[in-house]
Parts: C-alpha cells; structure tokens; sequence
C-alpha cells in the first residue's frame, strides 16, 4: 500500500486572493504548497494597468508564508484598455495573459465585455506576443439555462476565436461539463484548469429540495454526474491539456446565505492539493497527479517546470469546519469530511 507520495512542487493556475485583510489568509494557504499561483485580476477595482498589476503582485507576494512564492497576474480584459501599457506590460513579465470575463458571468464581471469581436484586437496582441487567453467561459442570458452556459459560450464566441487566432493559446478556465472537455480536447493551442470541486459535486450537492447549498455554490455550477466522470477521465488520465487550477474563491461567511444575492464561490485552499490527491487515488492514478499538477501547466504558459519537491503522506485528517482569522471567517470546502492526505 503507498504511505506516501513525492511530486514536484505545484502551481495554482485559478486563484481569488481578492483584497485587503481576506488577502492575507488567502495568500497564506495558497502559498502553502504552491510555487506559483495566478491572482485572478477581477477585484473591486479590476485589474487593467501594468501599474495596478504590479502593486497586487507586491501586496500578495509579501503576505506570502513562502519567500519563493510567485503570483503571475493576467489583465483584465475591457474594450477601453490603454494597447500600449497593455503590449508593455506583455512584453516585460508584468501581465502572463489576459483574463476574458463575459459580462456579469461571476463575481466582479460587471466590467466584463458585452460584445467579445470588439476586443479581438487585443487578441490579436496576446497571440504576436504568444502570451495566453484565459477564459471564464459562460454566456450569462435569460434565454440561457445555468447549465448550459458553457456550452453556449463554447458554441457562440469560443469556436470563432479559436478558428479567428489559431495560433493563440487559450485556457477554458474551471472547465465544468463533458462538453468542455471534448472541446479542449479536440483543439490545437487549448488548455483547461479543473478544480476540485467540480470533480466532488454534482447539482444534487448544490440545488435541493428548491434551496441552494451556499457553501457548494460557484460558478459555472457544478453539473451532472455524467460530467463529473468527464472531468476526473481528463485530468487523471487524459491529461495531457489539462492542469491544476483551483479557483478558490472565498467569501465571507455572512455572504454565503440563501438570498438573491447570494455570492458565488467556494474556499479550498486549506486542503486542495490533499483533495486532489484523494481524486487522483480514488481513479487508481496517483502516478499522474503530478503531471497534472506540477508539469502540464508551466508547459502550456511556457514557464519552467518547479526544481523543489514536496512530500504527500498517507495520513487522514479532518477538515475544520472554518478558516478563522482576525474579522475573517470562511467556511471551508469539504468542511468537517475526512481526507487521506497531507502535505
């Protein structure tokens, strides 16, 4: 029976540090075992300068637990950028990407873009300069069923991206159906992160009985079974594409309760590379869980692969309820289930 595991130090491809004190207890678990971690840019305030970027670098690198700890930052991407500081920002390592938010898609997306063909222009700088699309993939309509806005997304603005710039690498973020998967799978030049979650819910978990679960709740939701399968085939096995990106997205416990404004996301950094792990051993491919999140990712953003290690024993483990810090409380993904590994 294996007692432990050794795999080269990871990366986060999707993390929320978001702002101010719940920064520092983000950046203190995520930086726990990561290397590198890319901050999401849509905060209050969203990230669109190389000088805004530069200062969010600074302010979650110092909080780090880990002076080797890197946060890589992708522009948030609006029809009003400054083209200049952007192709700058591109050309000296400030911005790794840029981050497309549909308008209203998720949380802090109310700046996103409305009609996508008119920023193809900043498409066409990301692929000369051969830095990476990210993509929150859903289409937010009335006409649009939740669970459905990934494909209608892929379907309406993904495929004429993809045959528009065919040589620009494009992430489908938090890929959350079977149909994102066939997707990535079947084009050149896309990659796609795959949380946790996804792979531990499904909408059963989450819409009950005519309530929310708001602990469970994120988007793009979580779906059916089906899918769920999909999601654990590609990154246990079919991995190749596809890499570690958590998209913990913490909210204040106060903010997780069943009302129309109820927020979307879910915190498991305390505990996601332990959670991967289970996934992984439950499909019988701990081997690949460290190319799926030590390798695939740096290869596809074409950044060095990790030189530390990190060790993950056999030891189960209960995941507190809570992450309690100062004024913040979260609850905790997975809260109060066992685990069967620990870093």
């Amino acid at each position: 029976m294996t007692t432990s595991i050794k795999i080269i130090q990871p990366d986060d491809w999707h993390v929320h540090f978001r702002e101010d004190e719940m920064l520092k207890v983000v950046t203190k678990y995520s930086s726990r075992v990561n290397r590198r971690c890319i901050a999401m840019p849509n905060t209050s305030n969203p990230i669109t300068s190389s000088d805004q970027a530069s200062a969010y670098k600074k302010l979650i690198e110092s909080n780090s637990y880990n002076e080797n700890f890197e946060a890589l930052i992708p522009c948030y991407l609006t029809d009003s950028l400054n083209l200049n500081d952007f192709t700058f920002a591109l050309q000296n390592n400030i911005f790794v990407g840029g981050k497309l938010y549909p308008n209203n898609a998720t949380t802090n997306s109310q700046h996103g873009v409305n009609d996508i063909k008119k920023i193809y222009n900043i498409f066409e700088i990301l692929e000369k300069e051969n830095r990476v699309l990210l993509i929150h993939g859903e289409l937010n309509r009335d006409d649009i069923d939740i669970f459905d806005r990934e494909k209608y997304f892929i379907d309406e603005e993904l495929f004429q991206i993809r045959n528009t710039f065919k040589d620009l690498k494009i992430v489908l973020e938090h890929v959350s159906s079977s149909y994102g998967v066939d997707f990535v799978n079947v084009n050149k030049n896309i990659g796609g992160t795959i949380t946790p979650h996804h792979m531990l819910l499904t909408k059963d978990d989450v819409f009950k009985n005519e309530k929310i679960n708001p602990h469970h709740y994120c988007m793009p939701v979580v779906k059916n079974e089906e899918d769920l399968l999909s999601l654990r085939k590609a990154a246990c096995f079919d991995n190749d594409k596809f890499f570690l990106g958590t998209d913990s997205a913490p909210h204040l416990t106060k903010d997780k309760i069943q009302h129309e404004s109820l927020k979307a996301g879910i915190f498991s950094s305390p505990c996601s590379l332990e959670l991967y792990a289970n996934i992984f051993e439950e499909e019988h491919a701990l081997h690949n869980l460290e190319k799926f999140s030590s390798i695939n990712g740096p290869q596809f953003y074409g950044l060095d692969i990790n030189s530390q290690v990190l060790t993950l024993n056999k030891i189960e483990t209960e995941v507190p309820e809570y992450t309690e810090e100062g004024n913040i409380k979260i609850k905790n993904f997975f809260a109060g289930k066992k685990i069967n590994w620990k870093v």
